[in-house]
């Protein structure tokens, strides 16, 4: 699996749109649109507008906004930034956030989330119980939109949607 991240700019060269792709066995896959039923513009990629209207029906703060937005993201990418991947747990939230209910008792849009259950990913169980867990990143590129990922395609490319 391939991860494409792109950072798309306006014409006066600020941050507006992060887009990701996903190539797997030949194929570019690009990503899903949401499926919120109580948003009007369902999204493939994230901008302002889509945290702002995701945040609203998810009854989350806004707090991406507050800091700036994409704006003020690509202007501190422009003074550097270091790309970090690491595998780690979340002491705050138990990673529930990400494939759970969170907060638990929340059934509306932006708490069930995953179908893991609302007592796991607790840190010392995460911890104690898988040690030896490790991941690899490998092969990363930087280059001009659509660039990087050419010679992973089969024949031409095939856009997938989904």
């Amino acid at each position: 699996m391939t991860v494409v991240t792109q950072f798309l700019t306006d014409d006066n060269g600020d941050l507006k749109e992060i887009r990701r792709k996903f190539i797997q066995n030949g194929q570019v896959h690009e990503h899903p649109k949401t499926a919120i039923d109580t948003i009007s513009n369902q999204y493939d990629s994230l901008t302002d507008e889509m945290c702002s209207d995701v945040k609203q029906a998810f009854g989350d703060q806004n707090d991406f906004q507050k800091q700036g937005g994409m704006k003020s993201m690509g202007d501190n990418m422009k003074d550097g930034m270091v790309l970090v991947m690491s595998l780690w747990d979340d002491h705050a939230a138990y990673m529930l956030w990400l494939d759970s209910t969170y907060p638990t008792d929340k059934t509306s849009w932006g708490g069930p989330r995953g179908t893991c259950d609302t007592s796991s990913g607790r840190p010392n169980d995460v911890e104690s119980n898988h040690a030896d867990s490790h991941v690899k990143y490998s092969d990363i590129r930087i280059g001009e939109i659509d660039s990087t990922y050419q010679d992973l395609l089969y024949d031409q490319p095939e856009i997938v949607q989904e």
